[in-house]
């Protein structure tokens, strides 16, 4: 894991030396309102104390190559020499590509095919519990030309650094809590299954895991503490570390179209899929999924599925609807990694069952 992880109450205040020495004028990527309602964009700036820097917040939910292209320019025009990503999975998966653009003569849509060479060092300081981008070499970007999200990975976009406080994620709402905490145990549940799994990437996701069923009880009642945030913060950075050795499988795949047409969620797209996800793991990893059941602390399948499903708002699918989303997911490369063999038959039967058809 390259990737030095600082997680720490008031970190950026007690390591202010770590932006001075990884270069002189960083652009510094956000949203429009995340990063500055958290706390962690005034920090930065305070802690920059009055050296240059150059902020770009125009990152959108879901980023779009031609964001990621535009802040690139920007930092080009400026000859930034670092990047400090601030926010949720959308501006640190976007300052991945933005890293790579910055210093290549490459396109957008080029990181899906091309060699990667080089990239600007990233700082990233996450606001959400939810994606673990701090941790991992992938970057998610959306592509309207193939009307879905897709994926880069290189070991050249792990951050340099990541500093993780959970204060950063007081602001959140409930709502945005939990469906960011939902992604984080999706990544947890799909490496923990992964036919790419090993010792060391389950060692990750059962502590994972087991520090989100800690949060359980404030996600059932909707309040949230110090304590409580940090058990889901942690949990999301091990569930990066997690994915980062095994990648996703069919739960990321089949959630993808959920949140381009239908806009939901990420996490909330993903658990969309829990009982047909958990019932499938049912039949081809009986064992693991009666752990994942009681690591959790629930008695059965149907009631952990319900505590996931009873938080989200459930799109009602048509047949036609989910023909077009199993031919989009299929190609995901996740599908690959999931037990089973799955053929776009299941996907359609699982897209029927979450949809209630």
């Amino acid at each position: 894991m390259p990737v030095k992880i600082i997680f720490s109450k008031d970190c950026i205040l007690k390591n202010k030396n770590i932006f001075a020495d990884t270069g002189r004028f960083p652009l510094i990527i956000t949203g429009r309102t995340g990063a500055k309602k958290s706390g962690a964009l005034d920090e930065v700036i305070n802690t920059l104390e009055k050296s240059p820097y150059i902020l770009y917040d125009r990152i959108e939910e879901n980023p779009k190559i031609s964001t990621a292209e535009d802040a690139a320019m920007m930092s080009k025009k400026f000859n930034c020499d670092y990047i400090i990503a601030i926010g949720g999975g959308s501006a640190l998966d976007a300052a991945k590509a933005i890293a790579v653009l910055a210093v290549n003569n490459m396109t957008g849509m080029d990181l899906f095919s091309k060699t990667i060479d080089k990239a600007l060092p990233i700082i990233a300081i996450p606001t959400t519990s939810g994606t673990g981008s701090e941790v991992t070499p992938y970057s998610i970007l959306t592509v309207d030309e193939w009307q879905t999200k897709k994926s880069f990975a290189s070991d050249l976009i792990y951050p340099k650094y990541a500093f993780l406080d959970p204060k950063y994620t007081y602001s959140l709402s409930a709502d945005y809590t939990i469906s960011t905490a939902f992604d984080a145990v999706s990544h947890l549940f799909e490496s923990y299954f992964s036919l790419r799994s090993t010792d060391i990437s389950r060692m990750y996701s059962v502590e994972g895991i087991h520090s989100f069923a800690k949060a359980v009880p404030a996600i059932e009642n909707q309040i949230f503490n110090d304590l409580s945030r940090r058990d889901l913060m942690y949990a999301s950075m091990l569930g990066g570390i997690a994915i980062s050795h095994t990648g996703t499988t069919a739960m990321h795949a089949l959630g993808y179209s959920m949140t381009y047409f239908h806009n939901m969620p990420h996490g909330y797209a993903n658990l969309y899929f829990s009982r047909p996800y958990f019932k499938h793991m049912m039949q081809y990893e009986e064992e693991k999924t009666r752990y994942i059941i009681k690591l959790m602390g629930f008695s059965d399948l149907d009631t952990m599925c319900d505590f996931f499903l009873n938080k989200i708002q459930k799109p009602v699918l048509d047949e036609i609807l989910c023909e077009k989303y199993a031919a989009l997911a299929i190609i995901q490369s996740s599908i690959k990694a999931t037990p089973g063999n799955l053929t776009k038959e299941n996907i359609v039967k699982m897209y029927k069952e979450a949809g209630g058809l």
